[in-house]
């Protein structure tokens, strides 16, 4: 049975509050050929979350950068990574005590081939207790391997996946390059959509292994401004890998353009639907389809704000 070591990669950036639960959890790992890489992007707390990191001395391998985003943090962390697997722990995020054992298992059962392993996550609020809201729907049907035009699809579809759920092979950077650091809403989206465009497969099992914080300072909730801007230079990227790259352009690129539809990413869209239309790729009946599915995008946070102030009372922002 293989044991190769992983690097878990801790970016942290004034994480003071939730760093040391994430730095613990990936110590009492129950696989222990791992080593931990602490990133401070230069937090701006008066030292606390540096404090906290040179607490654990030789534990941890400890680096302190000026800032610059998660993806040049991640990137400063990839490398210097001793591994041969490379696994993303965001500060204020945990890890299950066997989320590595689990997919080290999970990857034994296939050949070298996969280069991605995929686990499922949950969400936990700021005090690290079960969201009663959050609702567990799988990433994938049934475990096992799914093909580089399988994950597309179902990236194109449902979103990115949470990148603190992967396992990825260091190998895969040195074909696909390291993270956008142009990017600082979803560099996460544009490195997964790399990967499997370069036709990469992934290896999925449903094992809850790690564990989602929410809060309202992540960047999630508060720099949703940046989300157009990095949906714009993605599709700049991503549209013409999909023409070139893959036999399944057509119906790849179709869910592409459609989901900067329902997002209303105008101009990433008119970018999709101009390379379509020089490769004449969609027929009329699917730029119909994506035009009105572009025009529900831009009417649909009006309807969720009068769906919430009906049925539950809830204004949403």
């Amino acid at each position: 049975m293989k044991k190769p070591m992983v690097s878990i990669i801790i970016p942290v950036y004034n994480g003071s509050n939730y760093v040391c639960e994430a730095i613990d959890s990936a110590l009492a790992q129950t696989y222990k050929n791992v080593e931990v890489i602490v990133v401070n992007d230069g937090s701006k707390d008066d030292g606390a979350t540096e404090q906290i990191c040179l607490s654990y001395r030789d534990k941890i391998r400890y680096f302190s950068k000026e800032n610059g985003g998660v993806s040049s943090a991640l990137n400063l962390g990839i490398k210097n990574m001793n591994g041969d697997f490379f696994s993303w722990l965001s500060h204020d995020d945990k890890y299950e005590l066997n989320k590595i054992e689990k997919q080290i298992d999970c990857l034994n059962q296939f050949d070298d081939s996969i280069g991605v392993l995929l686990c499922e996550s949950k969400q936990i609020d700021p005090n690290g207790n079960d969201l009663k809201y959050a609702l567990r729907k799988n990433r994938f049907p049934s475990n096992g391997i799914y093909s580089a035009e399988q994950v597309l699809e179902n990236l194109f579809i449902s979103g990115a996946f949470n990148g603190c759920a992967l396992l990825i092979k260091k190998d895969v950077f040195l074909q696909c390059g390291l993270f956008n650091e142009e990017l600082r809403y979803s560099q996460d989206a544009l490195m997964w959509y790399k990967i499997h465009l370069n036709g990469f497969k992934l290896a999925y099992n449903d094992d809850i292994c790690v564990f989602n914080r929410v809060h309202n300072k992540q960047l999630t909730q508060t720099g949703q401004n940046l989300f157009y801007e990095d949906s714009r230079k993605i599709s700049n990227e991503v549209v013409p890998m999909i023409i070139r790259n893959t036999k399944f352009r057509r119906k790849l690129l179709y869910l592409f353009v459609r989901r900067q539809a329902i997002w209303h990413c105008k101009e990433a869209f008119d970018f999709g639907m101009l390379k379509a239309s020089e490769q004449h790729i969609f027929s009329l009946r699917q730029k119909i389809k994506l035009h009105i599915v572009m025009f529900y995008g831009k009417i649909r946070p009006t309807i969720r704000k009068v769906y919430y102030r009906i049925s539950k009372g809830v204004v949403t922002q």
